[in-house]
């Protein structure tokens, strides 16, 4: 289910984190906690399974036009409302049914949504599959674990 409020989500190995400040998406609507997506114009949006997105990481600090620290927040024209993302550390993030398995260790994972990941057979078609890292821990409900966010590029290089 996707986020509809801030969430504080747990996260560690931050030695490796990176963050970096971007324009969020008109009429896009990001909370603190949710997984980001980048869009084909280089502005970020709520995660989601569908194409044109690549990964971008989580949220953990939005700003309004002023520059002043504000909760959830809706992009507009100008890009001056902007969110600032995380990436290349580990984030606690919820685990759908699919992929409740503890085989799926260590393999990369799909963006069901700006809280959740998926294998690739609940993620969708190629077409709207968005990897957003590998899962390094699963709890024993399966239910959450882990995730290395890493950041991905929309189709392999050649």
């Amino acid at each position: 289910m996707a986020l509809s409020a801030d969430f504080t989500r747990p996260s560690r190995g931050l030695n490796n984190k990176r963050t970096e400040t971007f324009s969020i998406r008109t009429s896009s609507t990001l909370y603190i906690g949710s997984l980001a997506a980048f869009t084909t114009i280089g502005r970020v949006q709520a995660a989601a399974a569908a194409t044109g997105l690549r990964p971008a990481g989580v949220v953990e600090e939005i700003y309004n036009e002023s520059g002043a620290l504000i909760s959830a927040a809706t992009g507009n024209a100008a890009g001056t409302v902007r969110a600032r993302i995380a990436w290349g550390h580990e984030v606690y993030v919820a685990i759908r049914t699919a992929a409740r398995t503890f085989i799926n260790l260590g393999k990369n994972v799909f963006i069901a949504d700006d809280e959740n990941v998926t294998d690739t057979t609940a993620a969708g078609t190629a077409a709207v599959r968005v990897n957003i890292g590998s899962l390094t821990e699963i709890n024993s409900a399966k239910t959450f674990g882990w995730l290395a966010l890493r950041v991905y590029g929309d189709t392999n290089a050649v």
